[in-house]
């Protein structure tokens, strides 16, 4: 058996190591910035009074949907 370490093994373990430790601080640093973030009642809701449209009745949609079922 060999004793002397495969250089190609010694580089996946050390890649293995760093990707961990980087995704270890990417995660600490995911909950550092979520723990900043407002929480959902606090946000401010706008004062406006358009309408949104979605859907206008058209002769081009009328021809979608009867092609479409």
């Amino acid at each position: 058996m060999n004793t002397q370490e495969n250089p190609r093994r010694r580089f996946l373990v050390n890649a293995g190591k760093t990707t961990v430790a980087a995704a270890a601080a990417g995660m600490v640093v995911s909950n550092a910035l979520a723990s900043d973030a407002t929480p959902a009642k606090q946000i401010v809701r706008g004062k406006t009074k358009k309408v949104e449209i979605l859907y206008q009745k058209t002769a081009t949609w009328e021809n979608y949907y009867k092609r479409a079922f």
